[in-house]
């Protein structure tokens, strides 16, 4: 009896800790929460989904939608997304005020001509050089990449900061509608909406097509990165083969474009004026843009701590 009792104590011990065993094995990873704003900058993760790359990498994602970058940068704060397409602006505003997240490689922008943004005039104002642009004032969204890229195209064209002057308009729809009604005399607008007010008379006054002023990054929080770095890599090597797929023709995904991205159907079928996409494979941020990027902010008073390259960009996502 004793015997017997014996072998039922050590079958249970056993059994339980098969049980504990199997447990810890089997667990899945969380899923990555990827914040998705209705942005050109997001085809190739729209794309990898789409094709199953993520399910190949054995990766489970989860796409959460977010009308505004202050909304996708609030989920950050509050540790409700993994990841996103920003700008390296919002990773150091993010870093500025607590939330600790780095960008891991550049999004649109790592060559000329990705991730347009355009400096445009009203239809019949005349204005179509940017010295014309001296002391006029430019729709656009204040302490944002849209000033950014302002100050740093129109000052590549001569024009002092003192010249450059600003309308805070942040809404884009509202700003494109004011350029073509003629409310402002200039706006800066990214595209699709650059595109869509060439199409509809605003003049082309000076772009970012011959330079990379305007690079979009992926950022992830760094409390990911570092409990989960396996599950970025995964998710960054789904979006390389999603950007490989899209260096031949963007554009045939332009059903994803017109209902996630939300690409008006005249932009995608325009002609002259239609929409230019171009995608590059991962790679991380130059130090030297990450530098301008930095001192545009403190000059702007946009920074209180005194921030560098190593804090705002993770190599190890890459590094595989």
């Amino acid at each position: 009896m004793f015997f017997c009792r014996k072998q039922a104590i050590v079958a249970l011990l056993v059994a339980g800790l098969l049980f504990v065993l199997g447990g810890c094995g089997g667990d899945k990873p969380a899923p990555v929460k990827l914040g998705m704003m209705p942005i050109t900058d997001n085809l190739p993760f729209w794309v990898a989904q789409e094709k199953g790359y993520f399910k190949d990498e054995g990766l489970e994602v989860e796409l959460i939608s977010f009308p505004s970058a202050l909304e996708r940068d609030s989920a950050f704060s509050a540790g409700r997304i993994d990841a996103a397409i920003g700008d390296m602006l919002a990773v150091a505003a993010m870093n500025n005020a607590g939330t600790e997240v780095r960008a891991v490689s550049v999004g649109q922008g790592a060559a000329p001509g990705e991730n347009r943004f355009a400096i445009l005039s009203a239809p019949g104002s005349g204005i179509t050089a940017p010295k014309q642009l001296k002391n006029v004032p430019i729709a656009l969204s204040l302490n944002t990449i849209n000033e950014y890229i302002t100050d740093r195209l129109l000052m590549a064209e001569g024009l002092k900061p003192e010249e450059i002057k600003t309308n805070s308009m942040p809404k884009l729809p509202i700003r494109l509608e004011a350029l073509l009604n003629g409310q402002v005399q200039a706006a800066t607008l990214p595209d699709p909406f650059a595109t869509l007010a060439e199409i509809k008379g605003a003049n082309l006054v000076v772009d970012n097509t011959k330079n990379t002023v305007a690079q979009t990054v992926v950022i992830v929080r760094k409390e990911t990165l570092d409990r989960n770095l396996e599950s970025i890599q995964k998710l960054m090597r789904a979006y390389a083969r999603a950007v490989e797929d899209l260096q031949t023709d963007p554009l045939q995904y332009d059903k994803i474009l017109a209902e996630n991205a939300r690409v008006p159907k005249d932009v995608l079928t325009g002609g002259e004026h239609k929409l230019r996409l171009h995608f590059s494979p991962p790679q991380l941020p130059d130090k030297e843009g990450v530098a301008v990027t930095i001192e545009w902010m403190k000059d702007h008073n946009l920074l209180q701590k005194d921030l560098g390259y190593d804090d705002l960009v993770d190599g190890r996502v890459l590094e595989q």
